[in-house]
Formats: structure tokens, sequence, C-alpha cells
């Protein structure tokens, strides 16, 4: 095994966890190109494949991007996932496999360190069979990437939804014990979400959810993460953040819900949400952190609504 990427990557982000936390295939690629890290399952799927060698000796990418450079290049100058298509090179690997990268960036400077790919091997036989249906690219694209922004984004609002979140929380909890960059979480509720249904209608409500969810995007940091949680609530992560920024940051978000007006069949409705944020802890798990931030909602409830409260 080469250690050029392997050591230079495990200075910056820790690999053995990301993977660790991933069920499907995956493995860490230097910005070269090189194999730093595979999971179990990676290792399993792909026998042939070895660290320290480039990815480009067992496959190319024969999706939109057309080569594995090229599908790097992007992962390193676009965030979020995006699909690719991978091919491989020798006969005794799977054929043709659909895939999903993103860029993986320092704990230390922020900038970008690695790519991780992930092998949706579950998948392949379907996605074979829709690809054989049209062989245009720019249809092949909006396939893949429509069928990958259904399994983690909320259909309504368009943020990430509860599956992704569960999953983001268990890789956060793991990090931070190893690492001291921390975050807070925050759970927001609309107040009165019930009564704007029964007056008005699911349309209206289903147009309040959106409105709320369109502020909080908009304000937050590329960094950060908001999802969908279920009904009229939504879970944000603010990344290496805590205390009085975090909940200045809650109070502003929490105004800019207040001050919006949603048009509705030539009505303005007004909104209001409640706040409740916890600190991320060394000894956190997803179910502990999501608790305290739940308590913190509760006492913002029960003390009057659209306010923020800390536990």
């Amino acid at each position: 095994m080469s250690a050029e990427p392997v050591s230079l990557i495990d200075k910056h982000i820790s690999t053995d966890v990301i993977l660790s936390s991933i069920k499907n295939p995956a493995l860490v690629l230097s910005l070269s190109g090189k194999i730093a890290r595979l999971n179990r399952r990676c290792r399993q799927f792909l026998p042939n494949v070895r660290e320290g060698r480039l990815l480009g000796e067992y496959c190319e990418e024969a999706g939109v991007f057309g080569s594995l450079r090229q599908m790097i290049r992007h992962a390193r100058s676009a965030s979020g996932l995006h699909p690719c298509r991978l091919q491989a090179k020798h006969t005794e690997a799977p054929g043709s496999w659909l895939g999903f990268f993103s860029v993986l960036c320092s704990q230390i400077t922020q900038k970008p360190i690695a790519i991780l790919l992930e092998v949706d091997d579950h998948k392949v036989e379907r996605e074979n069979r829709l690809l054989a249906l049209d062989h245009d690219a720019d249809k092949r694209l909006t396939a893949l990437r429509q069928f990958h922004q259904d399994g983690i984004h909320d259909p309504l609002t368009g943020l990430k939804n509860r599956r992704y979140m569960d999953s983001f929380l268990k890789m956060e909890c793991d990090l931070i014990k190893r690492q001291s960059v921390g975050g807070t979480l925050v759970v927001v509720d609309i107040d009165h979400f019930k009564r704007v249904n029964d007056i008005y209608g699911h349309n209206a409500g289903d147009k309040v959810i959106s409105a709320v969810a369109n502020r909080l995007e908009k304000r937050l940091r590329d960094s950060d993460v908001a999802c969908r949680w279920g009904g009229e609530e939504f879970v944000l992560f603010l990344h290496n953040t805590s205390g009085h920024r975090a909940f200045s940051t809650c109070e502003e978000l929490r105004t800019l819900i207040q001050q919006h007006q949603v048009e509705f069949e030539s009505r303005s409705l007004s909104v209001t949400a409640s706040f409740g944020i916890t600190s991320m802890q060394t000894e956190d798990s997803p179910q502990s952190v999501f608790a305290r931030a739940d308590k913190a909602l509760y006492q913002a409830k029960t003390m009057g609504r659209n306010q923020v409260q800390v536990v």
C-alpha cells in the first residue's frame, strides 16, 4: 500500500469512521485519483481493487463526465452528492454500476482533501435496465440524479430527509469522539400548524412548510445541514457552531420566519416557529443529542412559542 494518500488524508479526516458508517461498498480517493481507503463491503464487491493504486486502473467513469479525472474535477468544484456510472476495465470485475461521489473537506483547513465514492450495488440491475431504455446522455443523467434526489431529499421542500439526517448524525457523533470539531443540533417546529390545515386546508399547509424551509435554507451556510424531519418539524445541524453564535443564528432564523408573509389564494398568512437547540457532546449518540434538542423545543412551546430555548 502506498502511504502517500493515506498519511496525508488521515491527518485531516477520519476515513475509518466515515467508511464504517456506510453499508454500501465505499472508498476514499485522494484528489489525484489514488485509492486511500476501502470499507469491508467494498473489498467484497471489488476484491481486485487495492489501496494505493489508481482507481483508473480498474474502472472508468462512463456517464456524463466521461472520465474519472473529470469526475474528480467536478467534485472539487461543486458541493453535495453527485451520481456517476462506473465501467469496469477487466472482465473479472462487475461490468457497470451506479455510484455517488462527494468531496471530503479537511476538518483543519476546511479545504477539499479527498473524494468519497459510494457504490449502490443493490440497485445495479434496476439502473442498468433504466439506462438500456435510452442511451441519450442528458436523459441518463437526469434519471440518475432524480433517482438519488428521491433517496435523500424531501419532495415537498427539497431539504434533506429524515433518512439522510439519521445517517449524518451517526457520523457526526462518531467524529466528535475522535476530533474536537462539534456543532449544534436544532429542532424547529411551526407554531399552530394544525390550525392552518384546519382553516385553510392542506394545500395552504404545504405552502407554509415550503416557505419556512426556504427561509431556513437561505440563511444557513453550505457546511450546515437542514432536513425536514416530518410534518411541520425540521432538524438543523450548525457545523462548528455553539453557544452564543448558535443562539444568534436561530434568533435570526426565527425573525426571518416571523417577518415573512405566506401568500395563499389572495390571503397573507403569518407564521411563527419555535426552536430547541443543544450543543453536541463527546459522549452523545444520535438519540441523546436529539432528545436534548427536543426537550428544549418543548420548553419553547410551553413558554409561549415563537422563541428559542437552549438545553
